[in-house]
């Protein structure tokens, strides 16, 4: 199930959209000190906050992007030694500082595997890297480090819509953001979440994981969301409920289907079936390789299938809402070819 949101096109550098977020926060401090541990939850239907409208912009010109051809470009990214491709200085976009103010977003940090964490509620300390000696975290611009946590803005949106993480573009140089070239053989977006029930909360408190599929002119063409939503079990204690959208992020409501702390792959993969677009959306665990969840397939766009021709490749990866302090980033990689079950680390 679905609640309907909107999205705003993608923009082109310097006009990126804003939407009003609350009082500026403190940015998140990847260090130790006093944490404040996430205790209780409330049962609620459904915790899905209001949209997020800053969508990331591209780079200026878009222009000559409509005549020029802009192939998908592969790469994986382990962080192991930078951040590439997110927060772009030069995109346009305002800074990844967490700072909470209108038209910015969250934060990306190179740690240590093992690393204590000590943001808010302690989410998932001491995680250990997927692979290697290195991980990512990242914060919403909501997100408090010691206390104050993630503003939400009625009883049942809890934590809110404020928490706005980073982003990454896709492409490089004039390709950045602006591949229009959907590839024969399709492509596939995967990136690792570490869920942690046992220190999320509280219920309702959710990521969203966006990978932004580009028109043939390398301009906005629609978001793809997967929403890991952090809810109550039968016996009262957290687990996440995964849904899918299209435009649309996915709702809170079902039956939690992670219950175990550890990584977790999302992985999109977009096809040519017989000269129209699909997409099927999935999440997988790693220690088991089982897949928890998965979409099925449905045109790009979710309505009416369309040909390849009007579709491009990625143009962002982003957490339009990223409620927790310190989430665990790894694995982050896009493929030529329909890969079903994603990268492997």
């Amino acid at each position: 199930m679905t609640s309907v949101i909107t999205r705003h096109p993608l923009r082109t550098a310097g006009s990126a959209v804003i939407a009003s977020v609350g009082a500026a926060v403190l940015a998140v401090a990847m260090s130790g000190g006093a944490s404040v541990a996430a205790t209780g939850h409330a049962k609620a239907a459904d915790h899905r906050p209001a949209a997020s409208t800053r969508a990331p912009a591209a780079r200026a010109d878009l222009a000559t992007a409509k005549a020029t051809q802009y192939p998908v470009e592969p790469f994986t990214q382990e962080f192991a030694s930078n951040t590439w491709p997110f927060c772009p200085a030069h995109s346009g976009n305002a800074p990844c500082d967490g700072n909470g103010v209108a038209g910015d977003y969250g934060t990306i940090d190179l740690v240590p595997s093992h690393f204590s964490n000590g943001g808010y509620g302690n989410y998932a300390p001491f995680t250990k890297a997927l692979t290697g000696h290195w991980l990512a975290v990242v914060s919403g611009t909501g997100d408090g480090n010691q206390g104050t946590g993630c503003p939400g803005t009625t009883a049942t949106s809890n934590p809110g819509e404020t928490c706005t993480g980073p982003y990454a573009l896709f492409g490089t140089g004039k390709a950045e953001g602006a591949e229009n070239v959907f590839p024969k053989s399709g492509f596939t977006v995967t990136d690792d979440l570490y869920l942690s029930p046992t220190t999320a909360g509280p219920a309702g408190s959710l990521v969203d994981d966006d990978v932004e599929i580009n028109t043939n002119a390398g301009t906005y063409g629609i978001d793809n969301i997967i929403t890991a939503c952090a809810e109550d079990t039968s016996s009262d204690v957290l687990g996440f409920v995964i849904n899918f959208g299209h435009s649309s992020a996915g709702s809170c409501e079902g039956t939690p289907v992670i219950t175990t702390d550890g990584w977790y792959r999302f992985v999109f993969v977009f096809r040519d079936h017989d000269g129209d677009a699909y997409l099927i959306e999935s999440v997988r665990s790693e220690a088991t390789s089982q897949l928890i969840a998965s979409s099925g397939w449905q045109p790009v766009g979710g309505g009416t299938p369309e040909k390849i021709s009007q579709w491009g490749g990625p143009g962002y990866f982003w957490l339009p809402t990223e409620d927790y302090s310190g989430l665990p980033l790894a694995n982050f990689a896009l493929q030529l070819g329909k890969v079903w079950a994603g990268h492997k680390p």
